[in-house]
């Protein structure tokens, strides 16, 4: 069957490229079947800043992603549309479609009821499409907030698809310094979480534990103010590691670190990553995937989690979820994808 995906191409700038990366990896490695890429360009507050583009090669791991020229889309069986309306690419054809929700409900709803986006609606609006046939996502918490507008075309999987291939022991990271317990932060702020209570949590639990050390990456440059006074607090007593922007290394990173901490619950690309790569997780609670949840917006609950954490660091114990690994595998998703092709085209 020919698949095409429509997406940015992105690589190492947007999560939503790195899922939608793996999921033509599996459709083709696994599923066998033959994949058509087309580069919708970015978009930025509504803008396209980038033009979409063929020829654009990202060839990490062991598979070659070449974005095709926009009449492959001509063949297509199937299109999955990984990004918002690109009514140049939509109307060459009339094949079925995919959409994929790659953004949490609240991440969707909340910047359109500020006038920033129009994401909510644009979901709710395709999913009354003919020729639309699925509305796909990868978060079981988030049935309730979607199901009721998808109604029967509804599709969650149970887990996101993250290749274990880049998470390699032998990819190791340099720290610019590193302490006896080296958390990971690299969750960028969003409309419906920041980290901001991360940090306080982070900072008072150096109060208690020798040897925290937390290394951000995935900020932007240049620093806001309010980022430049907390930030250099924690520089002056010693608990800031690295500071980086977005990193091509965030696999080598994972490898090399002790410990994610992450305000988010679900099964994010960033914890999803942190599973691949052994690594232990401490999340805002409910979840699913860790021992060490807590509620971030009690400083004081965050810090003993924390210091579970070390506690448990320091006894050899390892509580990273390995179960879920298999959960989030390109076989995994490419089995239960092939039965919705098939469903589809029957």
């Amino acid at each position: 069957m020919k698949i095409c995906h429509v997406l940015p191409f992105a690589p190492y700038r947007c999560g939503l490229y790195e899922a939608a990366r793996d999921m033509i990896k599996a459709d083709y490695l696994i599923g066998g079947h033959e994949v058509i890429i087309i580069d919708a360009g970015i978009i930025k507050d509504g803008k396209m800043v980038e033009e979409g583009k063929e020829n654009q090669i990202d060839n990490r791991t062991d598979y070659k992603l070449i974005t095709d020229n926009l009449f492959k889309i001509d063949e297509a069986d199937i299109i999955i549309m990984h990004t918002g309306l690109s009514d140049n690419i939509l109307v060459r054809t009339d094949a079925p479609l995919i959409w994929v929700v790659h953004g949490r409900p609240l991440a969707c709803f909340r910047p359109e009821i500020q006038g920033k986006s129009q994401a909510y609606s644009l979901y709710h609006n395709v999913n009354r499409w003919s020729r639309t046939k699925k509305m796909l996502y990868f978060w079981p918490e988030y049935i309730p907030h979607w199901k009721p507008i998808f109604q029967e075309k509804n599709l969650c999987l149970d887990y996101p698809v993250i290749d274990s291939k880049p998470f390699n022991k032998n990819l190791k990271h340099n720290f610019s310094s590193t302490g006896k317990y080296n958390l990971i932060l690299c969750d960028a702020d969003r409309e419906d979480y920041d980290i901001y209570e991360t940090l306080i949590g982070v900072l008072e639990a150096s109060k208690h534990i020798e040897g925290l050390k937390l290394h951000i990456y995935g900020l932007e440059f240049p620093l806001k103010n309010p980022y430049n006074i907390l930030l250099g607090i924690m520089k002056d007593k010693g608990i800031l590691g690295d500071l980086l922007p977005r990193t091509t290394e965030l696999n080598k990173v994972f490898n090399s670190g002790d410990c994610l901490i992450t305000p988010n619950h679900i099964i994010t690309r960033t914890i999803g990553e942190a599973i691949q790569a052994g690594l232990p997780i401490i999340c805002q609670e409910p979840s699913k995937v860790t021992p060490y949840s807590a509620k971030f917006n009690d400083t004081f609950n965050l810090v003993l989690t924390i210091q579970d954490f070390c506690e448990d660091f320091d006894a050899g114990i390892n509580l990273n979820n390995k179960d879920l690994k298999e959960g989030m595998s390109l076989t995994n998703y490419s089995n239960k994808m092939d039965k919705v092709y098939k469903e589809i085209k029957k």
